[in-house]
C-alpha cells in the first residue's frame, strides 16, 4: 500500500454529511445535562435511562430518536453525572478488512468535515488517528479506532485538550499551528532508558497514524546548546528513515564498525538506516528508538540538554509536531 490512498468512500457520504449538519448547529451552552436535553429536543432526539460503565454515566438514544446516521452515546463522569463530557456518535460500526479499507472509512469522513467546517485545528493519534475542529463552545473530533470503526465526537471546547482521540488522552502525538499547541512542559530530567521508551511509543504511533491522513512527518532530536549535534527521522511512504546527521559536523565521534553492526549505512557522508513497512511492524519503531538514543549518547549529548522539534505535512497543510508524552522540551522547527 502506498501513501496515496484514495479519498475514500463508505456506506453513504451524504448520510454522514446530514449528521454533521445536524450536530454543528447544536447550542449546548455549558454542557449541563439540562442544557444538553433542551438542545437535542429541537431535532427530536430522546435519551434513554443512564447506565454506569467503568466510572462513567452513559446515556444512549432511543431508537430512531437520535442523531441520524450512527449510534450515539452521551457520556458524563459518575462523580458529576449532570455535567456532560462528550457526545459520541459511532458512524461506522464494523471492523475494516484491511488498512486501506480503514483509511477509506476515516478519510471519507474527514473530507466531509473539511468541506462543511473548513480546515481542521489539529491532528493527532495514539490508538488511531484523529482530526479536531475547534469551534466556540463545541469542538468536533473524527477518529478511527478498533481497526476500522469511525466516530464523530462533540466535546466542550474548553475541555478539548483532554478529549481528542479515544478515551481521555490526546495520545502520543498531535500536530497543529503553534498557537494551537500548549506550552512545552517543564523538563522532567528523564534518563536515557525513559527517553528511549517514550520515543518508541511516539514513533510507533506516528508510523501507524500518519499514513492515514495521508501525511508525512519529520522529527529532530538534539542538543539545545549545540544545534549541530542532532539526529533525525522521517516517514517515507510507509517506511521510516533514521539519520545520525550530527556526524557530518563531528565525524570523529562516529564509530563506523558499531554503526554498521546496527544496520546503519553510509551514503554521501550521512549515516542512515531505513525500516520498510514501519506502519505494520512495531519492532521497527523499537529498534529505531534504541539506535537513535545510542547515537545521541555517542554525540555527547546530556539528557538534560536534549530537545526535539518536528513537523507534519499532508492534505495541503503543514503543522508543528507535539509529543506530549516524550517528556522533553519542544523547540521551533529549524531553531
Amino acid at each position: 500500500m502506498k501513501n496515496e490512498i484514495p479519498r475514500g468512500d463508505w456506506l453513504d457520504v451524504d448520510i454522514f454529511r446530514e449528521l454533521v449538519k445536524q450536530v454543528v448547529h447544536l447550542d449546548l451552552g455549558g454542557w449541563s445535562l439540562a442544557e444538553f436535553e433542551r438542545a437535542i429536543s429541537a431535532p427530536g432526539w430522546e435519551l434513554r435511562e443512564p447506565t454506569e460503565v467503568a466510572g462513567q454515566i452513559w446515556r444512549r438514544f432511543v431508537a430512531r430518536k437520535g442523531p441520524w446516521g450512527g449510534y450515539a452515546t452521551v457520556i458524563a463522569d459518575a462523580s458529576t453525572p449532570e455535567q456532560v463530557r462528550r457526545l459520541n456518535v459511532r458512524v461506522v460500526d464494523m471492523p475494516a478488512d484491511d488498512v486501506s479499507t480503514a483509511a477509506g472509512h476515516v478519510r471519507a469522513a474527514w473530507w466531509v468535515m473539511e468541506e462543511e467546517l473548513g480546515p481542521p485545528t489539529s491532528w493527532g493519534g495514539d490508538t488511531g488517528p484523529w482530526m479536531l475542529w475547534r469551534r466556540p463552545g463545541t469542538s468536533f473530533v473524527v477518529h478511527l479506532h478498533d481497526e476500522g470503526e469511525v466516530s464523530l465526537e462533540l466535546v466542550p471546547t474548553d475541555a478539548d485538550a483532554d478529549a481528542g482521540g479515544r478515551g481521555d488522552s490526546r495520545g502520543s502525538w498531535r500536530a497543529a499551528d503553534p498557537a494551537d499547541l500548549p506550552a512545552a512542559p517543564a523538563r522532567a530530567l528523564p534518563g536515557w532508558d525513559e527517553i528511549q521508551k517514550h520515543l518508541y511509543r511516539a514513533l510507533r504511533s506516528l508510523n501507524y497514524d500518519i499514513p492515514f491522513f495521508p501525511g508525512r512527518f519529520i522529527m529532530h532530536l538534539g542538543s539545545a546548546r549545540d544545534p549541530m549535534r542532532f539526529v533525525q527521522c522521517w516517514s517515507q511512504n510507509l517506511s521510516l528513515v533514521v539519520e545520525a546527521t550530527g556526524y557530518v559536523h563531528y565525524p570523529d565521534l562516529a564509530a563506523p564498525a558499531r554503526l554498521a553492526q546496527n544496520g546503519w549505512e553510509l551514503s554521501h557522508s550521512l549515516w542512515q538506516r531505513r525500516f520498510p513497512n514501519a506502519m505494520d511492524d512495531a519492532a521497527h519503531a523499537r529498534t529505531a528508538a534504541r539506535i537513535l538514543v545510542e547515537e545521541l549518547q555517542s554525540l555527547g549529548i546530556d539528557p538534560a540538554d536534549l530537545v526535539y522539534s518536528g513537523t507534519t505535512v499532508g492534505r495541503g497543510r503543514g503543522f508543528h509536531l507535539d509529543l506530549p508524552k516524550l517528556g522533553l522540551p519542544r523547540t521551533h522547527p529549524g531553531a
